[in-house]
């Protein structure tokens, strides 16, 4: 999952504040000139949250206009009902050379200016979406992972840092860029991402998306420093510490109910516990759900032999903060003290090798 949630995490980064200039917000226009779509109302949503539009308005002949006002551009969405099912309008990535024919996103960023749509929605290449800057960015990124590092070695982490710098060199306007560094965060240290905040312009840097990315890094942990060894409830609402003191080593493992490829984690997870539990490892599952009742249906149908924690509602935020995460899963090796070893983002099954290098080296 590269990352989990990555339109909901985009949309409630973006837009997560009002902005204090509202009253002098700049317009955007967007005129469609389309086939594929009947007569009738059409919507405008932040992406991932199409249930509560910020705009409507009625397209009749295929042509149709939004105008309305803007505080940062954001990755939105257009849809119209379908007798009683959703449709989207779908724009083809025309970044993509030959392939921009057969490469498509129902999402696309909206700026101040103007943007325009035409083509056919019913059939590919379904339609072509003019805007500005953002929007080139977000298409030309689109199978890029533009701030993912994931679990790549010291040289080639390093080598991709680096061109994600020269990225956003070229572009320091780019709220798009921003958010991208901002949702990979936890992959990156204090230092680093001290130093590539300074890269954006100084409209960026000052905007609410900037002010927020600014509060992410000063609430961080310093670079090596132990974590807070939380005490958090058990499904039989005893507390218990992440951290174990006597272990050599402690595995963390974030995840939820709601994550697929957390659930797909788990029967590696087995075998890792299976094979290490009494060489000194220590591993502990600590739940994000939101509602702990779904923690429990998810236990009991896992049946996972090893402690389980969940994060209260009310905490979970400071939690991410604390352990500097924002997608899951997300797996935290420490040593007995609470510092941190390596941490390993996202699912891939052939991490189980390197988990068990890692575990290796500290139970011999």
């Amino acid at each position: 999952m590269k990352p989990v949630l990555f339109f909901y995490i985009l949309v409630s980064f973006l837009l997560s504040c009002n902005s204090e200039k509202e009253k002098t917000s700049p317009d955007f226009i967007i005129e469609g000139n389309i086939t594929g779509v009947p007569d009738g109302k059409i919507y405008l949503a932040e992406s991932r949250k199409w249930k509560t539009p910020l705009d409507s308005t009625t397209i009749k002949d295929g042509k149709f206009q939004f105008n309305t006002k803007i505080n940062s551009p954001f990755l939105a969405s257009i849809h119209y009902w379908d007798s009683s099912n959703v449709k989207r309008l779908l724009y083809r990535n025309h970044t993509l050379g030959a392939d921009s024919m057969q490469t498509s996103t129902d999402a696309f960023f909206i700026e101040p200016g103007n943007s325009t749509i035409n083509g056919d929605n019913s059939k590919p290449p379904y339609l072509r979406v003019v805007a500005g800057n953002e929007n080139e960015l977000l298409f030309k990124n689109q199978f890029l992972d533009f701030g993912w590092v994931g679990n790549l070695d010291s040289a080639s982490r390093l080598q991709k840092i680096a061109g994600f710098k020269k990225t956003i060199e070229q572009n320091p306007f780019s709220f798009f860029l921003l958010e991208s560094i901002y949702r990979s965060g936890e992959q990156y240290s204090k230092l680093e991402l001290q130093t590539i905040f300074a890269l954006f312009n100084q409209d960026v840097r000052q905007s609410k998306e900037g002010e927020a990315f600014k509060k992410y890094i000063a609430i961080r942990p310093d670079d090596n420093a132990p974590f807070p060894n939380l005490s958090l409830l058990t499904p039989e609402n005893t507390t218990y510490s992440i951290f174990d003191s006597t272990a050599k080593i402690n595995m963390l493992v974030f995840w939820a109910s709601w994550c697929a490829p957390c659930r797909k984690e788990v029967p590696l997870l087995k075998e890792i516990e299976t094979k290490y539990s009494n060489s000194g490892l220590k591993i502990i599952s600590i739940s994000i759900d939101e509602k702990k009742e779904q923690w429990l249906k998810a236990l009991a149908y896992e049946k996972m032999n090893w402690p389980q924690v969940h994060v209260p509602l009310a905490q979970i935020e400071d939690v991410q903060n604390q352990f500097r995460f924002i997608t899951i899963p997300l797996i935290i090796f420490t040593d007995d003290k609470g510092r941190e070893i390596k941490r390993f983002a996202d699912y891939d099954p052939d991490n189980v090798s390197a988990y068990e290098s890692l575990i290796n080296e500290y139970i011999r």
